[in-house]
């Protein structure tokens, strides 16, 4: 069928250019909202790939099995995992003189407490927006090489106070009266 060459009618041709234009736009809207969103996930999503990325790098420079027969991969992807609900259940029983283990991220480096023994000092965050002071004995045990933003895993005593709590006795026991502590970072333990 021949369509006139000023018919008031669209012709297939037409209809598909308009349809094409359409889908053109709808494309364009799509992807500018797909690069919206990952701007405003982009950091975490950053993030994510570039820790999965250095452990799969990392993943090759080293033996296939860590200490407990797993993988070195899988060490490490449990180690940036957060588990501090030994510290929230203490924080919130008040208690005091009690053994836990958490692991957190550093929140802030603090200056050593250098009167009397001396103590490396820094802040932990935990899931329920609050703190815990961690005093780590270097006439003890080795200072720990960590930053802001590390994820640490401690074993020590925990004392409740009003600002979130403390976690001391971070090193190896020089009593028998008393359980040692440690920690944990980038696979070593210091205790």
């Amino acid at each position: 069928m021949a369509y006139p060459e000023h018919s008031s009618e669209i012709s297939p041709v037409t209809n598909f250019k308009q349809h094409s234009h359409m889908r053109n736009f709808e494309l364009k809207g799509a992807l500018m909202l797909a690069v919206v969103l990952a701007a405003l996930l982009g950091t975490s999503i950053l993030t994510a790939c570039a820790q999965r990325e250095a452990l799969v790098g990392q993943a090759d420079e080293r033996p296939a099995a860590g200490p407990f027969g797993r993988s070195r991969l899988a060490d490490d992807a449990a180690s940036l995992a957060i588990d501090d609900s030994e510290a929230i259940r203490a924080q919130q029983n008040q208690l005091v003189k009690a053994q836990i283990t958490v692991q957190a991220p550093v929140k802030k480096l603090l200056p050593d407490d250098t009167r009397g023994i001396q103590h490396q000092k820094f802040l932990i965050s935990l899931s329920n927006g609050t703190t815990v002071l961690v005093a780590h004995n270097t006439g003890m045990a080795p200072r720990v090489p960590i930053n802001a933003g590390d994820v640490v895993r401690i074993h020590g005593e925990f004392i409740w106070n009003k600002k979130g709590g403390l976690i001391h006795w971070t090193h190896h026991s020089d009593t028998p009266r008393h359980s040692s502590g440690w920690i944990e970072f980038n696979g070593q333990r210091y205790e």
